[in-house]
């Protein structure tokens, strides 16, 4: 699950190297790996801008590199999982009510893999209070209040699911709005709920103008979006013997001074 650059392509190089290059080689090998793999994240970051509609911050910020060293001459190039003290931080179980921490992995694997993606923070909350069946998942509807990215902000959701008293956790429905309490609400298809309305008020004749901001769905698919392995493959090829060469010469100035 990582791209690890290694020096397997230049094989003929290293054999003309003489015992002053031989010995810098550790040092000139670490440096040649890191930069590489700092302009794969790079170019990883423009091919997110080209095949995503308007990424967040949150997205061109999920890569992280881990540096190559003397000992370990491998510089690894990885989505933010969690786990990793180098890249990601200490993000493991950080999930709370929204999702909030969560690691980039969670919604960037599907992209880069294909296939379904995990339930979100709030979406193990409705389960575990039995409005979302253990297959469902949440979209937002039509009537959804959207930003620039085309996602529903943490506060209109925050509204919309206390509106509709929906949290588990007592403060929260202690503190609906009371107009919010009254504009959203749970709507069924016979006794199984399909998402969250909000009712705008009346419109002509008796019955209410609603539209749905929350829709209960089957779990979504995805395609492979982010050709995150061929991307670093293609710029590995390219660059890592002009890095190699430019980090070597750095590494013998170095030394003769």
């Amino acid at each position: 699950m990582s791209i690890a650059v290694t020096f397997t392509g230049l094989r003929e190089r290293l054999q003309t190297l003489d015992r002053l290059e031989r010995e810098q080689l550790p040092f000139a090998a670490a440096l040649a790996l890191t930069t590489t793999a700092q302009q794969i994240r790079a170019g990883l970051v423009d091919e997110m801008r080209v095949v995503f509609d308007r990424p967040t911050r949150a997205t061109l910020n999920s890569l992280f590199v881990q540096p190559a060293t003397k000992a370990k001459l491998e510089a690894r190039v990885w989505i933010k999982d969690g786990r990793s003290r180098t890249g990601a931080g200490n993000l493991a179980g950080v999930e709370g009510k929204w999702g909030k921490g969560r690691a980039a992995i969670s919604w960037l694997s599907p992209e880069v893999y294909g296939g379904a993606r995990g339930h979100k923070g709030f979406e193990k909350m409705l389960q575990r209070k039995g409005v979302l069946g253990s297959g469902q998942f949440v979209l937002p509807g039509k009537g959804a209040p959207l930003d620039q990215f085309g996602n529903i902000k943490r506060g209109d959701l925050n509204k919309i699911l206390s509106g509709a008293r929906l949290f588990t956790e007592e403060g929260y429905k202690a503190n609906a709005a009371e107009d919010a309490s009254s504009r959203y609400f749970l709507i069924r298809r016979g006794s199984r709920p399909i998402g969250v309305a909000e009712r705008l008020g009346r419109g002509e004749g008796t019955r209410n103008n609603i539209r749905m901001v929350l829709a209960f769905v089957a779990q979504p698919k995805y395609g492979r979006l982010l050709d995150f392995h061929g991307v670093s493959g293609r710029i590995a090829a390219d660059l890592l013997p002009i890095e190699f060469e430019k980090a070597l010469a750095r590494a013998l100035a170095t030394r003769r001074r």
